[in-house]
């Protein structure tokens, strides 16, 4: 299958909308924002258990509003080893009270001060569109850094440690950066599932 038309991004988050777009590109697809075809909508509530019924229920919700188009979605959160039971699927609303980003990382670096630093970054792309749905799933394995580094991206880009490099995420130009990332393992999955040429 040849798919010559441009993904759909369902998604009110400008920073993840963005990285989905340069993922996307560095897999070799264009992608765009569903506000360049429509206005902005308000999201359904997501659940607290499952990343992919997160997903589908954002992709479900903009295909209903434009039934021709390839819409994704993302769920993604992070998982602490020193922490399993927490984080996860719920990532961004217990974090959420750190609106700065600064205080954000320093404070995901203080909790794992002395403990393990393991840190898995989890994403479910679901694809609504061809009369199917897909759901493609990748994952970054990594470390938290013990300070932040770099200047080639922003959020947890500044702490994520990549074991092979020794450097953080934003500390790579994007040809190292973009194959490592969650997303894009997610976008590459989905592609594979899909069967596109």
């Amino acid at each position: 299958m040849e798919l010559k038309q441009p993904f759909v991004i369902a998604s009110n988050n400008h920073f993840k909308t963005v990285e989905l777009i340069q993922c996307f590109n560095f897999c070799g697809y264009q992608a765009i924002s569903y506000l360049d075809l429509i206005a902005k909508v308000e999201f359904p509530n997501e659940g607290t258990d499952d990343y992919g019924s997160n997903a589908l229920v954002k992709a479900r919700f903009i295909a209903k509003l434009l039934p021709n188009e390839l819409v994704v979605a993302d769920d993604s959160g992070m998982i602490l080893e020193a922490y399993p039971d927490q984080f996860g699927v719920t990532t961004a609303r217990e974090l959420s009270e750190y609106r700065d980003l600064d205080q954000l990382n320093r404070h995901i670096i203080k909790l794992v001060d002395g403990k393990s630093r393991g840190v898995k970054m989890l994403s479910y792309l679901a694809m609504v569109g061809l009369a199917e749905e897909y759901i493609g799933v990748g994952q970054f394995n990594g470390e938290i850094a013990f300070n932040e580094a770099g200047n080639n991206g922003s959020s947890f880009d500044l702490i994520l440690k990549d074991l092979n490099s020794g450097k953080t995420l934003a500390e790579l130009p994007d040809s190292q950066k973009l194959r490592l990332l969650h997303r894009t393992k997610a976008i590459q999955n989905l592609i594979e599932k899909i069967g596109v040429a």
